[in-house]
């Protein structure tokens, strides 16, 4: 299946409203001839298989599945901009960051409907396949029937990592269906994918286009692996733990992956989350983006793109860029997730001798190439806040600040988002003159010739060697007044205000940019797969497990070539000793705003402690789990919220 076939909408549609599980769908009437003679075909048949991918791409949100694990971990911060209260969203973002939410945040109901409608058509189009199996020889039908299996196991998965009480079931009956509690779910869920796993197809069978953004045997196998690791943070019981011996399990499900040689570490970083990053072979399961505005659901709701960079980076960008459209200047770094990256980490901050003002190079070029994706820290260098000027426009975001030609008047290359809106650009060519008087303890005025002050009084100006002297002392002072003001205003680049969820400031906060950002993308249409799954965390997941008690040998894998590669690629030492601490702080540096964190703060146990962030004090353990909306139960009163809401 081509990748583009992922998404198309076929007989099967996904309605606007629920009120119960099998009423998330609606089905187009076409008649039983016409039916028939659609799902006679495999290849049409496949065409249903592939629908059933279509609310995955909702899920890498801020409104949905990524927004909520990533503003309720430590890793996130959304601050609302003033003065004009842009992000302020009814106290949303503030709610989540600070562990204060309720059961009317949108998100909430957002991956309730997709992820239940997503698995309700999986139902559907497996009820199909029962229906014309004769249709089909075995081997079709099986592998139809496994990838639908898994990718209903993924949309449940999601769910379950948020609510853990869902409407679990694996018919398409139109009956009622409770909210299964977490240990049962759990176990359904492991049954299924240990069943179908094996009968997955490899990513290079028939070819990595032929299965790029499906469900594969690595994926299965990587699910799995999670779902073992989170037994005891998914509320499964001790006795259960120890029947299903869950490390040594996720151990051999982390070693399907590792010994099948279909995925490996990728030597740059940044490859896996490159405008073109379905290059990379570390990246296991992705949503696939194209970057146009055809590759959607909905052609009325464009809410399923892509804008992780979109929705961090500043207004100003947009100049800076000369791209198509604004950024939306919201999601911010937060400063104690910024402290876990050790010096010279290339995943951190952006270094200035490579990466001035944030400019970033192409993830594809080695060590040398882009490195880091915190686009400055929240504090000066020693560490005090940064002040902002009157037109809240302090923090520079661009490499080119006063730069000049030496042989014209002050005609500095000044970007645009230095010049407040009302401001006319004399006024602001005024006062870089009078940065340059005070920096060289000159007296130009705007309009001044540099090369006039260099002549030494009472020379000879149409001489050609005084002119030549001149000029050169002109190019000398214009290299030193560069230089100068690329070391006095380097904090003004790449430093930022802390970041507060009350934050009265447009520049508050460092930026994310470990998606690179596609400044000739229109709207949100930027061709970054978004990625769920990652050969680094297969590594990171079977460390972990030896760990916690699974048989292994740590010092095998910390001596295998991709898993010190993880590290080393971003200019960090390989570890010669691993323990559970730095295994965690080590998995916050490298999975970074990819839906991992929050459930790696509930499973090592910091999520509800209130030992970080914004949160004012600890919350019981239920509230790991979010509220089911109010509308969902509004709409199905024998549903009963989670304990703690």
């Amino acid at each position: 299946m081509k990748k583009q076939v992922i998404w198309f909408l076929t007989m099967v549609l996904l309605a606007g409203g629920a009120t119960s599980c099998t009423d998330m769908l609606q089905e187009e009437t076409y008649g039983a001839a016409s039916t028939d003679e659609f799902l006679n075909n495999p290849e049409n048949f496949e065409l249903m298989v592939g629908q059933t991918y279509a609310n995955i791409k909702w899920l890498h949100d801020h409104w949905t599945y990524w927004g909520l694990c990533t503003l309720t971990a430590d890793e996130a911060v959304c601050p609302v901009r003033q003065p004009s209260g842009h992000w302020a969203d009814s106290d949303f973002w503030e709610k989540l960051n600070t562990h204060t939410w309720d059961a009317e945040g949108e998100a909430f109901n957002n991956v309730w409907y997709y992820c239940n409608s997503g698995a309700v058509l999986c139902n559907k189009v497996l009820d199909q396949l029962e229906t014309y199996k004769n249709k089909f020889d075995d081997e079709t039908y099986n592998r139809f029937k496994s990838e639908l299996i898994v990718v209903r196991s993924f949309y449940y998965y999601t769910l379950f990592d948020c609510f853990g009480r869902i409407p679990y079931t694996e018919n398409f009956s139109g009956e009622f269906v409770d909210l299964m509690e977490p240990e049962e779910v759990w176990k359904n869920l492991v049954r299924n994918l240990e069943e179908q796993a094996p009968h997955m197809p490899v990513a290079s069978e028939p070819s990595w286009s032929y299965n790029y953004a499906r469900a594969t045997q690595g994926m299965a196998y990587t699910l799995l692996a999670r779902l073992y690791l989170n037994a005891e943070s998914y509320d499964v019981s001790a006795a259960t733990v120890a029947e299903y011996d869950v490390y040594n399990k996720c151990i051999v499900a982390c070693n399907k992956v590792i010994d099948s040689k279909e995925y490996k570490i990728e030597d740059e970083f940044f490859t896996n989350f490159a405008i073109k990053n379905e290059v990379s072979r570390e990246n296991i399961f992705v949503i696939d983006e194209d970057g146009s505005a055809n590759n959607m659901i909905s052609a009325g709701n464009p809410m399923n793109k892509f804008r992780v960079s979109m929705l961090t980076m500043h207004y100003n960008h947009e100049q800076i860029w000369k791209a198509k459209v604004k950024p939306w200047n919201g999601f911010a770094a937060s400063e104690e997730f910024i402290a876990l990256y050790e010096e010279g980490d290339y995943r951190g901050l952006c270094d200035a001798s490579e990466a001035t003002g944030g400019t970033r190079v192409n993830g594809t070029k080695g060590a040398e190439g882009r490195r880091g994706w915190f686009v400055g820290p929240v504090y000066n260098e020693d560490n005090t806040a940064i002040a902002e000027d009157e037109n809240k426009e302090k923090v520079i975001l661009t490499t080119k600040l006063y730069g000049f030609d030496a042989t014209y008047d002050f005609a500095f290359e000044a970007t645009k988002q230095i010049k407040s809106p009302k401001a006319e650009e004399a006024e602001i060519l005024k006062k870089q003159v009078e940065m340059l008087n005070e920096e060289f303890q000159t007296d130009y005025k705007y309009g001044d010739k540099i090369v006039d002050y260099f002549y030494p009084e009472g020379a000879d100006k149409k001489d050609k060697e005084v002119k030549k002297k001149a000029q050169e002392d002109a190019e000398a002072a214009v290299k030193v007044y560069n230089e100068t003001l690329n070391n006095k205003y380097r904090q003004e680049r790449l430093y930022t205000q802390k970041a507060d969820v009350k934050a009265t400031t447009w520049n508050s906060g460092a930026r994310c940019w470990k998606y690179e950002a596609d400044k000739t993308g229109t709207y949100n249409y930027n061709e970054n797969d978004f990625v769920f799954f990652r050969y680094a965390d297969v590594l990171y997941m079977k460390a972990e497990a030896i760990l916690r008690g699974g048989n292994g040998n740590l010092g095998d894998l910390l001596a295998d070539a991709d898993f010190q590669k993880i590290r080393t690629r971003v200019n960090q030492p390989a570890y010669a000793s691993l323990d559970l601490n730095e295994l965690y702080k080590e998995r916050g540096r490298e999975f970074a705003w990819e839906c991992v964190r929050r459930r790696d703060m509930i499973r090592f146990g910091t999520f509800t402690t209130a030992q970080w962030g914004f949160v004012a004090g600890p919350q019981p353990e239920t509230f790991k789990w979010f509220p089911i909306h109010r509308d969902v139960l509004g709409s199905e009163p024998r549903w009963v919220q989670n304990p703690g809401y």
